[in-house]
């Protein structure tokens, strides 16, 4: 929101963002997006801001609730599937994801250092993402759906984005994109850093796909999803049958 605001203040003003959760260390200072949620879908009202400056110091880390640094690894493993398979690699090595407790000093500094680099990787090569920075929305298609649909109250960002990973991996699977081996490699993963692999209660399948329609990534009425080809690489597709979607949904439906 203050990027936002430093966005349009007098047609732009620098910003320095100082990220206090491992989510945003990882990713939502970095990359220059800037925006505010509203009742139609996630981050819909926002601009292209870059910070003349991040500066990230792990140490506060150590004060952050369970919960919310566990958000913070859907991103980190978002990008070990997307990008850096090296990443995805070093969290499988780890005896435990679900705590700072759990991760050596080492460790999370290469975590934090990986995937921020990961994240200045793909932007540096598509600011505006009007094509490559569109793999960053890997788990997002679905997550966001799922996030507006609770009223951005049940679930945290990260819990979000890892049930969209799991159906993403899932619809993978089914368009025979990747197989069941990379696709259960990334869940164990997923539930290592405690995070949900199932729909919420009560959420009904119908109104997912309905909302998929007002994402930003959706392009001349067709929805785009980043779908997993193996560990490291995704490929982009606006081919999606939405019954494909519907069946894996009906399999993560609690």
């Amino acid at each position: 929101m203050t990027g936002f605001a430093a966005a349009t203040w007098l047609r732009g003003i620098n910003v320095l963002q100082v990220p206090t959760s491992l989510l945003a260390m990882v990713d939502a200072s970095i990359g220059g997006k800037t925006g505010v949620n509203h009742p139609q879908g996630k981050n819909l009202i926002g601009a292209f801001h870059q910070p003349r400056l991040v500066v990230i110091d792990p140490e506060v880390l150590t004060t952050l609730p369970v919960r919310e640094f566990r958000a913070g690894m859907a991103e980190v493993i978002k990008y070990g599937v997307i990008w850096d398979k090296q990443l995805f690699e070093r969290l499988e090595e780890a005896d435990n994801l679900d705590s700072i407790d759990d991760l050596s000093g080492e460790l999370l500094t290469e975590i934090i250092v990986r995937s921020c680099q990961s994240k200045a990787d793909v932007v540096s090569k598509d600011e505006k993402e009007s094509g490559l920075r569109a793999i960053l929305n890997y788990g997002h298609t679905i997550g966001h759906g799922v996030e507006s649909l609770t009223g951005y109250l049940e679930l945290v960002h990260g819990e979000a984005v890892a049930i969209g990973m799991v159906a993403a991996g899932q619809i993978a699977v089914k368009m025979q994109l990747w197989g069941n081996d990379s696709d259960r490699r990334q869940e164990l993963l997923i539930k290592k850093a405690g995070l949900p692999i199932h729909l919420p209660q009560g959420l009904k399948i119908d109104k997912i796909i309905d909302i998929l329609q007002t994402d930003k990534k959706v392009k001349d009425g067709q929805v785009r999803f980043i779908l997993p080809r193996e560990i490291g690489t995704v490929t982009i597709s606006d081919r999606v049958p939405s019954q494909t979607i519907a069946d894996v949904l009906a399999t993560m439906d609690n």
